[in-house]
This record gives structure tokens, sequence and C-alpha cells, in this order.
């Protein structure tokens, strides 16, 4: 079964960058995944609107910026051809004031949404995290090889780093090394789990390594990630927390951090 990644392509408040078409691209390549790429017009309450896509890139919307999105498709089709990914663009039409959800709706038929981290892209982000049911791959904002061949996971024995893990399975299939970073003074934690996770890792032929850190007082989210860099991990699991799943919610703890400050890329399951 070919995994199916998801890649929103937006033009407002900003537009997608071509850093992340390119990110996007690579991770899908050295996954196996196709790509699947939503294409968002947004329309005025009661309009209707008509959005049109073909191969001369010719995109017809109310209130659409065909320019912009001309180039975000040009750029997605030339790199996709480049390195013989295969690619399809899914028009995605809505009312400007639940463009958000019906996003977040949208990525409940793929394995992964792939966005970039930025604070224009947090309603986007926090939609996809509260609302789709499906893991996010958030991005930093520079480039990246896009193979995962060593992962690192943030652990603490909860169910929601259990559904992590669960979810990023169509992500980490190449992975040969794994970090299991636990921090010791978390709240649920419990030596025999951790033990009976690290063998099940094992046995599915993984090199597992366990880094206990302690945090002192300092940050979680800044250990976590200093760890997951020292041992050159290609991608951060953790299991993705709300206070409340309303959408004025603030997310918190761990990933709120992670959105503050995110330089490694990280998969969110909610």
């Amino acid at each position: 079964m070919r995994p199916q990644f998801h890649l929103p392509l937006i033009t407002q408040p900003e537009a997608t960058s071509f850093s992340l078409i390119e990110n996007a691209i690579q991770f899908s390549l050295h996954q196996g995944a196709g790509l699947i790429a939503s294409l968002s017009a947004a329309r005025r309450h009661g309009q209707e609107a008509v959005e049109t896509y073909s191969e001369d890139d010719e995109f017809q919307a109310d209130r659409f910026d065909r320019e912009v999105a001309a180039q975000l498709v040009r750029h997605l089709r030339e790199r996709a051809e480049r390195v013989c990914l295969d690619i399809r663009l899914v028009p995605m039409d809505s009312e400007a004031m639940s463009a958000t959800m019906r996003l977040a709706e949208l990525a409940r038929a793929y394995d992964v949404t792939i966005v970039e981290n930025t604070e224009l892209a947090r309603p986007i982000i926090e939609g996809c995290f509260f609302d789709s049911g499906r893991p996010l791959l958030l991005l930093p904002s520079e480039d990246f090889y896009g193979r995962i061949d060593n992962i690192a996971i943030a652990w603490d024995g909860s169910a929601t780093v259990a559904r992590a893990l669960s979810h990023s399975y169509p992500m980490i299939q190449s992975a040969t090394k794994a970090t299991v970073i636990r921090v010791r003074d978390a709240a649920i934690w419990s030596d025999d789990l951790l033990d009976r996770y690290v063998e099940a890792l094992e046995h599915s032929g993984i090199d597992v390594n366990v880094a206990a850190v302690h945090s002192d007082g300092e940050d979680t989210t800044t250990m976590i990630q200093d760890t997951a860099m020292e041992v050159h991990a290609d991608l951060l699991i953790a299991g993705a927390y709300g206070h409340s799943k309303i959408r004025e919610a603030l997310v918190g703890g761990v990933t709120r951090g992670l959105l503050d400050d995110l330089r490694i890329p990280t998969l969110l399951s909610h």
C-alpha cells in the first residue's frame, strides 16, 4: 500500500513557499509516497466560485490570486517531473470564513499533511491539528534532504504518543535507527512500558538507543529538540496536546514550544 501525502497550496494570508514544495517532494520521494496538492480558493459568502485547472496552469476563481497560484503549480509540476514523482492536484472550494475547516476535513483523506511552521500558517496548523484526525508533518523554513533513516521519539508513555507513533508509520518505514527521548520528570512514564516498547522496536529491525534527559528547570521542548539534533535525527515524533478542542484553544506544553521554535522536521498527532 502506497502512502499518500497531502500538501496544501495556499496564496493567503501568505503564499506557500517554494522551500515547502521542495521539502514535500523530497519527503514523498524518499518514502515512496504519492503527493496530493490541494489548491485552495476562497470566495465571499453567498457567491459561487468556479475553479478549473489545466496543463497550461490556467486557473479561474473569485478573489483568487491566479498569478501566484499558477507559479506554485508550475513550480510543483516542474520539480516533481524532474524527480519522476507522481503528483495530483485537487481543487478545494470554500468560503473564506470556512477555508481552514475545509482544509482540515480534506486532510482526513490522506496519510500525512505537510505544513511549514510559520506564524501566518498557525490557523491552518491548529485547524488540522484539532480537526483532521491525521498527523501533521511540521517543517521549519529550511531545506531538508527528505530521507528518514534516523528518528527521535519524545516518549512519556501516554496514549497520545502511542497514537502518534501509530500515525507515523507511513513516514518511518525506511528508518533503521531510533532514539527514544525520555524526559525523567514527565508526568507519565513507566520503565516497564518503555522496556516493552524498545523491545518491540528492536524486533521490528530498528537499532534503538534510549536517551534519558533531566529537565532540571530547563525548557522541556528545547531539551527534546537538542537531543534529537545531537543524534542527527531526520524526524522527531511527538504526541500533540491541547487544553480543549474548541477553536479558540491554545495548544500547550511541548506542542506550544515546538510551534514557537521548531528546529527539526516533526510529526505531530493529536
